[in-house]
C-alpha cells in the first residue's frame, strides 16, 4: 500500500468513526490510527490531503487590475486561496503564452470556484467589450481600453452580491496555509496594471458597470459544473 493509498483508506475509516453505530465507529477509528501510525501520518497529512487545485486561463497574458480584483473575489467567497503565473507557449508549434490562475481549496471549493470564474469572467469581458464599442469613433485605442477597465472594475463591484458569503473555517485556512506555503513557497506577489491611470476616463464608465454587474446572472452555465464537482469530488 503506498502511501497515498493509505491516506484515502484513513480518510474512508473516518467516515465511518461518526458512525451512530459505536462498535463499527470504534473499529474505524482504530483502522485509521494504526495506518496513520504505520505511515507515520498526522492529522495535518489527513487534512491536507482534501486540498485540491483547479487551473483556469486568464482573459489576458498582462494581470489587469479587473481580472485580479474578480479572481481574489471569487477565491474569498469560495474559501480558496489562488496564484498566477504565465504559462510560456512554443509559437513554433503554434502555442501562445497564457495567463494561469490556480484556484487551491479544500474538496470541490477549487473547481467550483473555477466555474464561477469562468462564468463571472466571460459576462465581465462581453460587456467591457460592448461598452468599449459605444466610445466615439475618434476615441483612441488606448483610452477605449482604459475606459473598458473602469467599466469592468464597476462590473465587479457590481457582482459581489451575486456571490455567496465567505464563510470561514479556521481549519480549513490553516490547511490552506500549510499547503500553500509547502507547494508555493517561491510564489511572489504580482501587482495588476492600472490601465485607466491618466486616461480620459469617467465615472460614468464605472457606474455602467456597476448596474450591468448587479443584473449578472451567476447561475448561468454554473448550475450543472457545481453539481458536477459535488458528485465527483
Amino acid at each position: 500500500m503506498t502511501r497515498d493509498e493509505a491516506l484515502q483508506k484513513i480518510k474512508k475509516c473516518l467516515a465511518l468513526a461518526a458512525s451512530p453505530e459505536a462498535h463499527e465507529a470504534a473499529a474505524a477509528m482504530r483502522q485509521a490510527q494504526k495506518l496513520m501510525q504505520q505511515f507515520g501520518l498526522s492529522e495535518t497529512d489527513v487534512g491536507l490531503a482534501d486540498v485540491e487545485e483547479a487551473r483556469t486561463t486568464a482573459r489576458s497574458v498582462t494581470l489587469t487590475d479587473w481580472e485580479a480584483a474578480l479572481v481574489n473575489l471569487v477565491a474569498e467567497a469560495f474559501g480558496c486561496e489562488v496564484f498566477t503565473g504565465k504559462q510560456h507557449g512554443w509559437p513554433m508549434l503554434g502555442q501562445r503564452t497564457a495567463r494561469v490562475f490556480t484556484f487551491v481549496g479544500i474538496g470541490p471549493a477549487a473547481e467550483v470556484a473555477m466555474y464561477a470564474y469562468d462564468v463571472l469572467s466571460r459576462q465581465c469581458a462581453k460587456g467591457r467589450k460592448a461598452h468599449m464599442t459605444k466610445q466615439p469613433r475618434n476615441c483612441k485605442t488606448a483610452t477605449k481600453s482604459a475606459r473598458g477597465d473602469a467599466y469592468a472594475m464597476g462590473w465587479v463591484a457590481g457582482v459581489r452580491a451575486k456571490l455567496p458569503a465567505p464563510t470561514p473555517s479556521e481549519k480549513h485556512e490553516q490547511l490552506l496555509r500549510k499547503y500553500s506555503e509547502t507547494k508555493y513557497a517561491q510564489a511572489k506577489e504580482e501587482k495588476a496594471k492600472d490601465r485607466t491611470k491618466g486616461r480620459n476616463v469617467a465615472d460614468r464608465d464605472w457606474l455602467d458597470g456597476l448596474e450591468d454587474g448587479r443584473r449578472a446572472d451567476f447561475h448561468q452555465g454554473l448550475h450543472g459544473q457545481t453539481q458536477q464537482a459535488q458528485l465527483t469530488a
